[in-house]
């Protein structure tokens, strides 16, 4: 078997065997440590569902919004054929 020496980045891989509460807190910390571009750059491109929920109540100033709707929904709902 020949695993990457490198560890795994994604956010979830880090917290998945902590209790959820301890994940909140784990997350919380790391999103304070983050510039807002940083944070932003995350939650579009890394984190789950839950942890871009928890970024959304801790920073609602940072979450970009297309036409009054949050990107991420908007980004579902747009017709794109």
């Amino acid at each position: 078997m020949n695993e990457s020496p490198l560890p795994r980045t994604q956010p979830a891989d880090v917290v998945d065997d902590l209790a959820p509460a301890e994940r909140r807190r784990a997350l919380l910390a790391r999103l304070q440590r983050m510039s807002p571009e940083e944070r932003l750059r995350a939650a579009r491109y890394e984190f789950a569902p839950w942890q871009r929920t928890l970024w959304l109540a801790r920073y609602p100033e940072e979450a970009p919004l297309v036409n009054g709707e949050l990107e991420w929904i908007a980004l579902r709902m747009a017709d794109l054929d």
